[in-house]
């Protein structure tokens, strides 16, 4: 089943392969609750990227973190995390690992209580421009919120995604290296692809995988994300 979803991205295989250098930045979704051995969407992610036909790209998750039962298992996440705190813990990664493409997934756990988080796009505005900063040449990607089985819980993330698309708007204007990919897209997972109410189980988390690769798909065929520095080892 999961080949079968990963083989919908269809990388083309006229896009040139840059090593991928990629911090995932989130909470317990990014970490991998939910999934049976914790690898959230990034092992599923990784096979599909170097596993591209004719141009298979180099790939290496970067963390202070790790969790999942592959090897290359970094991760910059932590259970439970809400914005401000994954906003943190990202600046602090940002310099140590110098990325070349930084996934992020952040904003689930301010609506375990419902209600409105109208700073939401602010901060993640303020974050995505720090990091282009702290990381030079970085590729930002930035996901939607999930579907919720809670409709209070869902409301409240409807109106971050609201937020979260006038970010990608003023972004995009300035010519900055973003995509916005969309988690609730026919590609992404539903509510029957959650292990509980919130966290996506292993066929939830093949879909988002699906959609983090078009996103990288869509930004390489912008020729936005650039090789990793000679510091790094890499020419």
């Amino acid at each position: 089943m999961f080949a079968h979803i990963l083989a919908r991205i269809a990388l083309a295989a006229n896009t040139s392969a840059i090593p991928l250098r990629i911090l995932p930045v989130g909470a317990s979704v990014t970490f991998g609750v939910g999934s049976s051995a914790g690898n959230s969407y990034r092992k599923d992610l990784r096979n599909m990227l170097t596993a591209q036909p004719g141009s298979p790209h180099l790939v290496n998750f970067v963390g202070r973190n790790r969790n999942g039962d592959f090897p290359d298992n970094q991760v910059e996440a932590t259970s439970g995390f809400v914005i401000s705190q994954i906003v943190e813990a990202a600046r602090v990664a940002a310099p140590l690992f110098l990325p070349n493409l930084v996934l992020i997934e952040a904003g689930t756990n301010n609506c375990n209580s419902g209600g409105t988080v109208p700073l939401a796009g602010a901060n993640l505005t303020a974050l995505i421009n720090d990091l282009f900063r702290l990381s030079p040449g970085v590729t930002v990607i930035m996901a939607t919120l999930l579907e919720n089985k809670s409709a209070s819980q869902d409301a409240c993330r409807v109106d971050i995604n609201r937020q979260y698309e006038g970010v990608a708007s003023g972004l995009e204007a300035q010519g900055k290296k973003f995509v916005l990919v969309n988690m609730r897209s026919p590609d992404g997972p539903t509510t029957a692809d959650l292990f509980d109410s919130r966290h996506p189980n292993d066929r939830g988390y093949a879909k988002m995988a699906v959609v983090w690769g078009q996103g990288i798909q869509m930004a390489l065929e912008q020729g936005c994300i650039e090789k990793w520095r000679a510091q790094l080892g890499m020419s």
